[in-house]
């Protein structure tokens, strides 16, 4: 590593006569092109895994800890719409796939009430 640093025409190889701020402009990357099927699949499949989580885990909480099937689903799929909207990127997919988990979480949770559900008349 230390050693005599070779030059060439008695300049060092890193240095150029253009401004520093100028050395590294690269070529602005142009805008990604809008995929809406591509996404609109991707939004039903992450809606998807989420609710099936969601439900597994639930169901886990209730076989472990007793807690009723309705708080478990709700907390996660809560923490999980919470997740999608802080993590994911901007744009109508986020807000798509945050308004699917909030549908999926009051139809569940209102599914899986004790006694089913409140409309059902018993």
């Amino acid at each position: 590593m230390g050693g005599k640093r070779f030059t060439v025409r008695g300049r060092s190889p890193g240095w150029s006569e253009r401004p520093y701020s100028k050395r590294r402009a690269g070529r602005p990357r142009p805008p990604e092109r809008p995929r809406p099927v591509l996404d609109l699949v991707a939004a039903g499949v992450n809606l998807t895994l989420a609710v099936g989580g969601a439900l597994f885990i639930g169901l886990r909480l209730y076989s472990v800890f007793r807690l009723p099937l309705v708080v478990g689903y709700g907390a996660t799929l809560g923490l999980l719409g919470a997740a999608c909207l802080v993590s994911a990127r901007p744009g109508w997919p986020r807000r798509l796939t945050a308004a699917g988990l909030a549908i999926a979480l009051a139809v569940g949770a209102a599914l899986l009430w004790p006694g089913g559900p409140p409309w059902a008349g018993r």
